[in-house]
């Protein structure tokens, strides 16, 4: 898979990922900023920004207008935020290249941040952050990192709060576009199919004489973990949810593959040790799984699952077996075989979609120290050894390190305390 980087002198990167099998193109802007360059009275901007521009810009005036012209050709629009990203991208088939492109760069050059529709989209994000609120299978994941970085933007929910999200002001969101939607702070991805003569002259008429802008920047991780943490939420549930979180790996470490491979053996779909630990060995929980995630300073390795109220004592005992058998002992060969050809499977499969292609390296040309093909990151995977997951393991689940979140209809502290010997 092949794809090229250019970067303009005004700091825009852009980065294309051309098919030849494809009939469709992809317009992507993918910005380095998210909730953890939030101050606090902000905590929620970068979410409800994904939101806001979509609302009108200066050729586009309305929601409507905006949404009219995407489905008049059948495209597909949408945006994601994440604590260190905000992307925005709309696909169509090829021929639409111009009209994408510049519906996407007058979002991000014009946007009307109009007043009237930021009180009307206040109450959309309310009814979202409730929506999540009741849902314990998501919710469970902030409060799993709002105690494993208590006093850090890294621990903030990405949606902010009811309270935050309500007082924004058209001249917030300004400020904030200001310092982070620079073009320094942006990628433009493009992939598919398309026409690269016309792809350069729409670079070319809006981007070239675009001027660059220092961008603002995020608070590194201060939290200094040396003992186990509970985070316990009581709500009357017919399931109860929780989430070993472990501080794992930034973008930087050369060991993610190993990480990943790690993740694969406990979580590889039905055949890995939690799912037939946990779930086919004792009936204990509907969805069990494990999973790494990078930040640029930081890492969050962490199991989740849905279990029966009555047995989560039990859950967490077995989950804890099950990482300290890791830790303790080294993969057997045909194991690890079996880990890396889910990883290598399961990435073929993805990439045959030209927006994960995209993604893939989007977020490498934005986080990791060196941008690397499928083809080279699946070596990394091929490399790694039954000793290097069994010392990672022993490094990542450390006690000391170790947090524990839940959601259920539960009141005492002491129970699950002493389960992991707080």
């Amino acid at each position: 898979m092949k794809y090229t980087k250019q970067v303009l002198k005004n700091g825009l990167t852009i980065i294309q990922v051309p098919s030849t099998d494809a009939e469709s193109v992809v317009v992507d802007f993918f910005i380095k900023t998210g909730s953890r360059s939030e101050t606090e009275k902000e905590n929620g901007i970068s979410h409800f920004l994904e939101h806001f521009l979509f609302k009108g810009t200066k050729k586009y005036p309305t929601a409507l207008a905006i949404s009219t012209l995407v489905d008049s050709i059948g495209g597909e629009m949408n945006a994601n935020t994440g604590k260190e990203h905000t992307q925005f991208y709309i696909k169509a088939a090829s021929q639409h290249l111009p009209l994408i492109f510049e519906v996407l760069t007058d979002m991000i050059q014009q946007p009307l941040l109009d007043a009237v529709e930021l009180e009307k989209e206040k109450g959309v994000i309310v009814e979202e952050i409730n929506m999540y609120k009741d849902a314990p299978m998501y919710e469970i994941d902030n409060i799993l990192e709002s105690a494993m970085w208590p006093q850090d933007p890294l621990g903030r929910d990405i949606a902010g709060t009811k309270e935050i999200v309500t007082k924004f002001t058209p001249e917030m969101f300004k400020d904030y576009m200001n310092r982070h939607y620079q073009t320094t702070n942006m990628i433009l991805g493009i992939s598919g199919k398309y026409d690269q003569k016309k792809l350069n002259s729409l670079i070319a008429k809006h981007w070239l004489k675009y001027p660059k802008a220092k961008a603002g920047g995020w608070q590194k991780v201060k939290d200094g973990q040396n003992a186990s943490r509970l985070n316990l939420q009581f709500k009357e549930t017919e399931q109860a949810h929780l989430a070993f979180g472990f501080k794992g790996l930034p973008y930087s470490d050369k060991r993610l593959a190993v990480q990943s491979v790690l993740s694969a053996v406990l979580s590889g779909g039905m055949s890995g040790r939690l799912f037939m630990e946990v779930r086919e060995k004792r009936g204990l929980a509907y969805y069990v799984r494990a999973s790494g995630g990078a930040y640029q300073d930081a890492g969050n390795f962490s199991v989740n699952a849905g279990v029966r109220v009555e047995k989560i004592e039990e859950a967490i005992q077995t989950i804890l077996q099950v990482l300290e058998f890791a830790a303790k002992t080294k993969v057997g060969k045909e194991e690890l075989n079996k880990a890396k050809e889910y990883i290598k499977g399961k990435t073929a499969l993805a990439l045959e979609d030209n927006q994960v292609r995209l993604d893939w390296f989007l977020e490498r040309q934005a986080f990791y120290p060196k941008v690397l093909t499928p083809k080279e990151a699946l070596k990394k995977i091929d490399a790694v050894t039954a000793d290097d997951i069994q010392k990672l393991a022993k490094e990542l689940f450390n006690k000391k390190k170790m947090t524990l979140a839940i959601i259920g209809p539960y009141k005492d502290e002491k129970v699950f305390k002493s389960l992991l010997k707080i």
